[in-house]
């Protein structure tokens, strides 16, 4: 925070006077004052030192807060509809049980601010530092936090819905017991974090980092993962329907008894994972690396295994209907016990796929380096 220039003191009354001719509170300190109750909408707030000022139920309707000290203010009841806070010092601020509609906060800090079982929609928090705050048991609806501190921040017991995070960096965050649903994470590390039986449904992750993360019997219906590492993580159990894992790495990874209707493992890295005992009814793992993948057992009727690598795999037990395995690799693989119906290679198929103008000439056309064929 920028140092505070000289500040004029200035009485509650003098503030209203300000706020009723419709001219903004400028240069002033005021620590410490009351407003509880007051009718504060529209208020204009620049440059002030309204720290450790009582907002309890206060009328903060479209007010505006601009590099303004109000660390340790109480906002309790408070009705903050349209607010704007810009670049101030709100550490330490009081907003538990607070209502927050279409709100920004925008730089500045807010470390140790408590947000407890606080209400937020369309609340936008940008480069904000939120070290130590708490939003547990918080409501959190249409928000974005954008390039925010989050070390030690708790989410624990949190609903977060239609939630955007960027930069978000969760491994010293509390998210224990928290609901995701319908949310965007970029730049996500949620390495070593432990999310098993949580809820992280319609989420939508692209090169995130979940190295050693335990998922186990998570929901993760409809999230789609892109180009994630999973190493070392587990997700014994997971449940995800329509779930996406495309391009993923998922070597050797715990994924036995999940239940993953129409999931997508296309392109995925799945060598020596496990899937015994999965439900993966029309999953799809086109081009995926299954070497020496563990299916045994599982279900796999309407599954999608066109140019995937299968050679060493266990598809021992599993049930089949439909499976395709066009243009698979299937050198090593075990299915003994195997039931159902397979769709195995269409060669002519496998030849037009494959086929490539820079590699081979079909009749009537130019051969590579000129030549005809």
């Amino acid at each position: 925070m920028p140092k505070m220039p000289d500040l004029k003191p200035i009485t509650i009354e003098d503030i209203f006077a300000f706020i009723e001719h419709e001219q903004p509170v400028l240069l002033r300190s005021g620590p410490r004052l009351k407003f509880n109750k007051s009718n504060l909408s529209k208020a204009r707030f620049i440059q002030c030192d309204l720290s450790g000022c009582d907002f309890e139920d206060a009328d903060l309707t479209e007010a505006q807060f601009v590099s303004c000290e109000l660390q340790g203010c109480r906002f309790s009841g408070a009705i903050i509809k349209g607010t704007q806070f810009v670049e101030c010092n709100m550490d330490g601020a009081n907003l538990a049980g607070c209502s927050l509609e279409r709100t920004q906060v925008v730089a500045g800090s807010a470390k140790g601010a408590n947000f407890l079982t606080a209400e937020l929609d369309q609340v936008s928090l940008a480069k904000v530092d939120l070290e130590n705050s708490s939003l547990q048991d918080a409501a959190v609806y249409r928000c974005a936090l954008l390039a925010c501190g989050l070390q030690n921040i708790s989410l624990s017991g949190a609903a977060l819905s239609n939630f955007m995070l960027t930069d978000a960096d969760l491994r010293g965050v509390d998210i224990s017991n928290a609901y995701i649903d319908t949310a965007v994470f970029s730049d996500a590390d949620l390495s070593g974090k432990d999310l098993s039986n949580q809820s992280w449904q319609r989420c939508t992750f692209y090169q995130a980092t979940f190295i050693g993360t335990d998922f186990t019997g998570a929901q993760l219906d409809a999230s789609v993962f892109a180009e994630c590492d999973f190493q070392d993580a587990r997700l014994t159990g997971i449940s995800g329907n329509s779930t996406g894992f495309t391009k993923c790495q998922l070597d050797g990874v715990d994924l036995a008894g999940s239940t993953l209707p129409m999931s997508n493992f296309a392109g995925a890295s799945l060598s020596a994972a496990n899937f015994t005992g999965s439900t993966l009814f029309s999953a799809v793992f086109q081009e995926a690396d299954c070497r020496a993948t563990l299916f045994e057992r599982c279900d796999l009727r309407q599954a999608e295994f066109s140019h995937a690598d299968i050679s060493g795999a266990n598809l021992a037990a599993t049930t089949f209907f439909n499976t395709k395995l066009h243009a698979a690799k299937t050198d090593g693989t075990v299915m003994l016990g195997a039931s159902g119906s397979r769709i195995d290679t269409d060669q002519d198929r496998a030849i037009g796929e494959l086929y490539s103008p820079k590699m081979v000439a079909l009749d009537g056309e130019n051969a590579p380096n000129g030549g005809s064929l």
